[in-house]
């Protein structure tokens, strides 16, 4: 019987809680699953506290050095999982796959793949430029022996799941492999209609590939628009775009722990700007939708799967260019962000969590 089937999923870490950690907040609470992560701790956000119930498994113990924890996660991984020979269905979340060779033969393994590693595939040279220069020869041999591991990895699991159509193409791309898409979900009854105050929220992580720099050069050229950033206190370029914003009164910054009082700033926001390049799957366009509100956007990525033509955004070329983004702001003014309160709520209530329970249930019983 498909009751008795005991299921764990396994998620890197939950140092923050951007949209992975949050999809697969959803997923437990549709599977009632155990998790099992690196390591849970005060440095990481309390999964107690977002009302989860079941068994917590850490994996080994906590470390924040940004390379050598890469390093030893996959080690933590490769030979820590044997926990996994107790359970019937195992899924896979993110960079842990490697735990695959400890479990059971009859197990079924799931493998969600919120992208294929940026940092070996499509972002390589992105990546690469951050490293120092000292360093690079060493990188690119890392990237060569988890690319090799990674792909044999994936080989062995019984399905891949993905986040969009997006991702599905990239991930035969480079992987020639097919995969099946399940959306994350929202939880529709966090995300409701609040107000309307006088801002624009950016909440993407501040990292390059996010593009949120390009958003502050915008607002730079137009002071009478205010803009809201949220930002986590590890994002990468965090000081670069602290320095571009510096004596912008237009500009405000906030860190919420935990994402306390996350959702009541994306209610009381005029709309969201959402910016990234070729994005696979970002939670964000969804969320600002659930509190009715429209999204300024580009044209790539797994966008055009989510948000209605003309309905729910404000659409922008996909180079991102800062004129476009100053005239898209001053195309969506407060009164036209009021008008599409509906068609978003619409939209959004396609990604419930009710939804996505039902399907991903469904998927497993057949597996």
């Amino acid at each position: 019987m498909w009751n008795d089937k005991k299921t764990i999923i396994l998620h890197d870490t939950f140092l923050y809680k951007w949209g992975w950690e949050r999809l697969i907040m959803m997923m437990w609470k549709a599977l009632k699953a155990d998790i099992a992560s690196w390591f849970f701790s005060a440095g990481s956000f309390d999964l107690r506290k977002e009302w989860f119930e079941w068994k917590m498994i850490p994996v080994s113990s906590e470390i924040f050095k940004k390379w050598f924890r890469h390093l030893k996660l996959k080690w933590a991984f490769l030979f820590n999982t044997s926990f996994l020979k107790k359970y019937d269905n195992i899924i896979f979340s993110w960079d842990c796959i490697s735990a695959q060779r400890n479990c059971r033969k009859d197990a079924k393994k799931i493998y969600y793949c919120h992208t294929p590693p940026r940092y070996i595939y499509d972002l390589h040279d992105l990546y690469l430029k951050k490293v120092p220069t000292l360093l690079k020869p060493a990188f690119k041999i890392f990237c060569f022996i988890f690319k090799i591991m990674y792909e044999k990895d994936v080989k062995n699991m019984d399905l891949v799941l993905t986040n969009s159509i997006n991702t599905q193409k990239r991930i035969k791309k480079f992987l020639w492999i097919d995969s099946l898409v399940l959306y994350p979900p929202v939880d529709l009854d966090k995300f409701k209609f609040i107000w309307q105050k006088d801002y624009y929220l950016s909440f993407a992580r501040l990292s390059d590939a996010k593009r949120v720099d390009k958003i502050v050069e915008a607002f730079k050229l137009i002071p009478d628009k205010k803009l809201l950033v949220i930002y986590w206190e590890n994002d990468p370029q965090r000081q670069k775009i602290f320095d571009l914003a510096k004596w912008q009164e237009n500009i405000k910054f906030v860190t919420l722990p935990g994402n306390v009082w996350f959702t009541d700033y994306v209610g009381n926001s005029i709309a969201t700007i959402y910016i990234p390049i070729d994005e696979d799957f970002g939670m964000s366009p969804v969320e600002s939708m659930a509190r009715w509100k429209p999204v300024i956007w580009v044209n790539e990525g797994w966008l055009k799967e989510s948000i209605i033509d003309g309905k729910t955004w404000i659409l922008i070329n996909a180079e991102a260019k800062i004129e476009d983004i100053v005239k898209a702001v001053n195309e969506l003014s407060s009164e036209k962000a009021i008008s599409m309160r509906a068609d978003c709520e619409k939209r959004a209530s396609d990604f419930s969590l009710e939804n996505f329970s039902e399907e991903i249930n469904n998927i497993l019983k057949k597996l």
